[in-house]
């Protein structure tokens, strides 16, 4: 029998914990105690800190996106590009600065120091092909100056 979302009406997968669209807790079977939480209180998916770093590392800015804070996460991309193609030691510092807030970012969303933001798989698969775009057409720009 399909199961629906308390919160927001969306059909839960069997087995899902937490409804994909808005993260309440799925209610258990019954006779299973479910954890209470505040009144009102909507329990998120934890954040995972390494994918958010690992994200960031590969893909500057991919990894703030991933929790949930897009424009940062582009600034960031565009940040360490422009400070890459015009002194290398800028770009590589809001490198660092981008791989380290992605990390520290998903650990407070956690404990709930900052507020959570969804991650949005579709931003995420686009800010790669943009990545990727524009790594294209920097790398065939240098090969005709050359």
């Amino acid at each position: 029998m399909a199961q629906f979302c308390e919160s927001c009406g969306a059909r839960i997968k069997e087995g899902d914990k937490f409804c994909e669209q808005c993260g309440a807790i799925v209610p258990g079977p019954a006779g299973v105690p479910q954890a209470q939480g505040a009144p009102g209180e909507v329990a998120h998916p934890p954040k995972n800190p390494t994918l958010a770093l690992i994200l960031s590392f590969f893909f500057s800015g991919l990894g703030q996106i991933y929790n949930g804070d897009t424009l940062k996460g582009v600034a960031i991309y565009f940040g360490t590009l422009i400070g890459a193609l015009l002194f290398i030691v800028p770009g590589i510092i809001v490198w660092i600065y981008g791989v380290y807030d992605a990390y520290t970012t998903a650990k407070k969303m956690n404990e709930g120091t900052v507020p959570y933001k969804k991650t949005n798989t579709l931003f995420m698969i686009g800010f790669v092909v943009m990545v990727l775009v524009i790594g294209g057409i920097v790398l065939i720009m240098s090969l005709a100056l050359v």
